[in-house]
This record gives structure tokens, sequence and C-alpha cells, in this order.
């Protein structure tokens, strides 16, 4: 085993085998946590209890004809958008997640131009549905996440899919899965271009976590606050955290996450610099309102100092300011965007490792990123080891066109192989 691997890697067939692998190994701890709506009490959904939903909800997209099709959803992270993910995927389907920010003539165009046959879509998007349904004829009329009892929701199909699985659950196990083929269709505005379809399949997204999860020290629980139409926010939360079995708790949006920290107490956190720069600007605001700028900067050379010799004191130093992200946060992952050295030296003082890495949809999303043991500093950190990367016509500096050949490299882009 390679001397930074922290856990054994797994690998897994398909998406519907880590399902079932997941309610095997880790049984009735949580997999998710959520509250419905903000002043609700606080849902626990075991890994048993989600792979039985997983089932129903398959059991019923079966039954509407989903298998091998094409599936919008718009929606932000949910229980609802997790299960509908692991279920089309469990069917050999295909899902199309678009962010529901877009303008709903946006939404149109790419629903149409993606050849979708089925709509599913958050119940408070009602309005851009109906732009949508509009434009484009669907199998079947457009489902809701987090439905009301007269809507056509993702509740309601989970429980009619329930009967059909125990009647015949045969259906479900032997939906034939190709796992080489397009299981996700992803539309990226980032650093490849604008409105790009990445066709990405099964395949291109577990081997890709199954080779970043080894070298992870993952916590027992996290804070989901990734939209989930990107794959850094779908593949590493949905897919990373089956692996482990960590718990999700599903923020409830930006204005919860600061109160959500401190009360779920997360071990570990995924997210984008942007949040870690906010993070850190309040951090300081908050020091030098108090007037501890000076103090807090002596008590870090002093704790480096420390830890110079073997002697770890961060937790009891920094114990104040780390309470802010409930206080036993002891790893951010974090990609997307460089981070300024200055945050990462200041988290990593204070005893919150900040591993940084680097990769594009493309490549489902992950190329490199730095491992917990001997990371990187100022760096993305180690090439994933099923990939092999190539600086192409480097200029003087060593700067050039970034070349990746591996299994999570994407098929190509949806209808336009000039692109591809």
């Amino acid at each position: 085993m390679n001397k930074d691997m922290i856990h054994e890697p797994r690998f897994f067939d398909n998406v519907r085998a880590l399902v079932e692998w997941g309610a095997e190994y880790y049984g009735n701890d949580t997999v998710y946590s959520f509250r419905p709506n903000p002043r609700a009490d606080i849902v626990k959904k075991s890994f048993v209890e989600f792979r039985d939903d997983v089932r129903a909800l398959a059991s019923e997209l079966l039954s509407m004809g989903c298998a091998g099709r094409h599936c919008v959803v718009i929606g932000k992270l949910s229980y609802d958008w997790a299960t509908l993910y692991y279920a089309t995927l469990s069917i050999g389907g295909v899902l199309i997640p678009l962010d529901r920010d877009w303008q709903a003539e946006d939404l149109a165009a790419t629903v149409e131009r993606a050849d979708a046959d089925f709509l599913f879509c958050d119940a408070d998007l009602k309005e851009k549905a109906a732009v949508i349904e509009e434009k484009v004829r669907f199998a079947t009329p457009t489902v809701y996440l987090g439905g009301k009892e007269d809507d056509l929701s993702i509740a309601s199909l989970i429980e009619k899919g329930r009967k059909k699985f125990e009647a015949d659950p045969d259906a479900y196990f032997n939906a034939p899965i190709d796992a080489h083929t397009m299981s996700l269709l992803v539309f990226t505005s980032g650093t490849t271009g604008k409105g790009k379809g990445v066709m990405l399949s099964q395949n291109a997204i577990l081997s890709d976590l199954s080779s970043v999860i080894p070298y992870m020290d993952f916590g027992k629980k996290t804070v989901g606050v990734l939209p989930p139409h990107h794959t850094f926010g779908s593949s590493v939360m949905l897919i990373g955290h089956m692996m482990i079995g960590s718990e999700i708790y599903i923020s409830g949006g930006l204005r919860y996450v600061a109160k959500e920290l401190k009360e779920q107490e997360p071990e570990h956190l995924v997210i984008v610099p942007l949040y870690l720069e906010t993070f850190y600007r309040r951090i300081m605001a908050n020091l030098k309102e108090k007037k501890k700028e000076k103090l807090v900067a002596r008590m870090i050379k002093v704790s480096n100092a420390m830890l110079k010799i073997g002697i770890d004191l961060r937790a009891k130093l920094f114990g104040e300011i780390r309470a802010a992200f409930g206080g036993k946060v002891k790893m951010i992952i974090s990609g997307g965007a460089p981070i300024n050295p200055e945050i990462l030296s200041f988290f990593e003082a204070i005893g919150i490792s900040t591993l940084n890495g680097y990769g594009i949809t493309e490549c489902a999303p992950i190329i490199a990123v730095n491992r917990s043991k001997n990371p990187v500093r100022g760096s993305v950190g180690h090439v994933l080891d099923i990939d092999t990367v190539v600086i192409n016509n480097p200029n003087e500096d060593g700067e050039g066109e970034i070349w990746v050949t591996g299994p999570n490299v994407m098929l190509g882009y949806f209808k336009d192989e000039a692109a591809t």
C-alpha cells in the first residue's frame, strides 16, 4: 500500500453496486440529515433507508420508462435530489443536472438541446417548469422535488415504487447498466468554454472518487453546501461520501450555513475557495472588532514553534476561532480556483488542514489533489493514480496546455464532435 494511503481503495462496477454496498457496510449509520423546512425538526436517513428509497424510486422510474432515457433535474441539493441521482443511474438512465438559477428561457433551450424525455424540478420553480414545458414535450408530467400532496412528487413516486419493488425486485437488480456509456450529461460554462455538454460515464465518476478517497482523512460528518449541478457538488459529495460512510447534513441555504456549522459540528468540509475566503474575512473582522489580531498572531507563532518539537496545542489555543465551524473541523477540501497562500497558512496554523486540488468537469472532476499525509503546500497536490498528465508545448516557465488521459476522462461533448 502507498505510504500516503489511509484507507484501502474500493472499486465498484456501477452506482447501483455502490448504494447496495453502502447499506450492507454502514447499515443504520446516518447517510443524510436535513430539515424539510427551516423550522422543522431534523430528519435522519440511514444508509439502509436510503438504499430502500433508491430501490423504490428506481422501480417506479422503470415503470415510467426512464431506463436509458434522458432525465433533467433542476434543483438545489436535497434528499430528493440525491435519491433521484442514485435511482436514475441505478437503472441505466441518463441524468442531466441543470442550474436552478438560470433564466427559464436558457433552461428551456438547454433541455431541448439535451433531448430530454423527463423533467424533475424543485417545487418552487413551477413557473420555470411551465416555460420549459411549452418548448419541450415530455413523456410524463413534471415531477417535483419537495412537492406538495397534490403534486406528482419524488415522495409519491417512492411510495408507489415500494410496492413494485416488493412485487418484482429482479426488475431493479437486472436493469441493464453499461458503466462505460453516458450516465451524466453536465452542461458547463467553465474553463473550457460556454455551453458544452460533457458526457460522463459511471466508470469515470466511480474511478475518479475511488482514486481520491484512500488518501483522505475524512471525518464522519460534513455539511453539504455545494450546488449539485456541478460535478464537484455531485460526484464528490454524493458518490465520495457514500464510499467513506460519512453523514451529509444538507444545508438549508447560504443564510443558514453559519448557524448550521455550529449546530452540526462537522469534521470536514468540501467547499470552493469563495467559501473559504468568506470564512477567513469574517474571522479576521471578528478578531479586529475584539482587538485580538496581535494576540492571535503571537499565539500562532508560539503554536508553530511548539509544532516543530511535536507539541500540538492548536485545538486549545484556537478553540474559540474554530468554534465558528462547530469546533470539530479538521480538514477542508477545496477546488475550483487558487487559494491565497495567506489563507491556507492561517487555517493550517489554527489546526484545520486545507487540501487544495485541481479538476474540470471533463475529468469527473478531479485530476489532482493534495493528500492528508504529506501535502504539498502551494500546489494542487498529486495527480491521481489513474491519470497521466502531460504539459503540452510548455513555455520557458513550464506553462502549457494540460493533457490528461485516464478512465475518468469524459466520453466527449454532446452533439459536438468538433469540440471533442
